[in-house]
């Protein structure tokens, strides 16, 4: 495809900012720690699968994007913080030990992703993606702006995840000329700590590769988010299993290879591209995919346009998977973000709200 042949020219195109923070990027913030809030009750809205309960772990969030686990138990959380357009986001530090919480980072303009690796925190904002060194303390000096402009939906470039091997995946969610993607977007991508200017591509043909898990065998689980109105209707939102080099198909075709006529889709181009392991609906938005810590053969996703969270139990099938969707959580508002935590706990951030639920078994 395309967008996987000319990945180094559109890296010459954009502007890489290994530069002072000053001239690329916020800051690290100077904010003392401030004790932890009382979390509060549960809300009697949500409703949960028998055999499993929940509690409030954090509130007073602003607008929680995404979590990921850092050093010493510590919860570490990218927000909003205000409005998306505000600059005024932030990555936000909890630490469990020490009942503290404390701003890392701000003047985020619309941070959607956060990774801790290779000494580096490592942050999604908007069409640029940004990097932190960090120490045994925390964060140790100013951000830096690695990657600039990046092709985008107009929306977000999604979530960032660290992978086995200490790397980081992102993506650039899908943009197009007529019928054609713009080079470069609609694709996953991994980037080396040590080289974060030459990205390598994954996978393409993906409208928004929103969120990424890794699970225990190395299996790449991606949500995507569909966008662009094909034959009349919104298409359906899907779950994929990665394969590097794959063509998931966007903009030609959707859903389970289906053509999309408007854009020059083909039965014969779609049935050569990789089809999905599950379907959501339309516009449910699946911000989020973790794997179970209770099983390994099963997945969670947040359907943050649904309120819901769904298990899927997922089946070998050659290369690639099916899965089997349905309802785990319900009654909730906009969930963003899913973490799995400890051995026996999965995290929900509920971007509504400002809440980070901890949901676990009991007898």
């Amino acid at each position: 495809m395309t967008i996987l042949m000319n990945w180094r020219v559109v890296l010459l195109i954009l502007l890489v900012c290994v530069l002072p923070a000053a001239a690329c990027a916020p800051a690290a913030a100077l904010d003392g720690p401030t004790p932890l809030a009382d979390a509060g009750e549960l809300p009697a809205r949500l409703k949960l699968p028998a055999g499993y309960a929940a509690e409030v772990l954090v509130s007073g969030l602003s607008g929680p994007m995404q979590m990921a686990q850092g050093p010493r138990n510590t919860l570490w959380v990218v927000q909003m913080a205000g409005n998306e357009n505000a600059g005024t986001g932030q990555v936000v530090v909890i630490d469990f030990e020490s009942r503290l919480r404390s701003v890392a980072v701000d003047g985020l303009l619309r941070p959607t992703g956060l990774a801790l690796a290779g000494g580096y925190l490592w942050i999604a904002a908007k069409r640029d993606l940004l990097r932190v060194p960090l120490d045994e303390e925390g964060v140790s000096g100013p951000a830096e702006t690695v990657l600039h402009n990046l092709p985008f939906d107009g929306r977000s470039n999604g979530t960032l995840t660290a992978t086995p091997e200490h790397d980081v995946l992102f993506e650039t969610s899908g943009t197009r000329f007529g019928a054609e993607p713009l080079t470069g977007s609609a694709t996953l991508w991994r980037l080396d700590p040590a080289n974060p200017t030459e990205p390598e591509p994954l996978a393409g043909g993906l409208k928004g590769a929103y969120s990424h898990a890794f699970d225990a065998q190395g299996r790449l689980w991606v949500t995507e988010i569909s966008g662009d109105v094909v034959n009349g209707a919104a298409p359906p939102d899907e779950l994929n299993l990665v394969a590097p080099g794959a063509d998931f198909g966007w903009p030609q075709c959707f859903g389970d290879q289906q053509p999309a006529l408007n854009y020059g889709g083909t039965q014969v181009h779609c049935l050569g591209t990789r089809p999905p392991v599950a379907l959501f609906a339309p516009r449910a938005a699946p911000t989020s995919v973790a794997v179970s810590p209770w099983a390994d053969d099963e997945l969670f996703v947040a359907l943050r346009g649904e309120g819901v969270i769904v298990r899927v139990q997922v089946e070998q099938a050659g290369d690639n998977a099916v899965g089997t969707v349905t309802p785990f959580i319900e009654g909730l508002r906009r969930p963003q973000d899913l973490l799995p935590w400890g051995k026996d706990s999965l995290l929900i951030a509920e971007q509504a709200t400002g809440n980070i639920y901890r949901v676990y078994p009991v007898p």
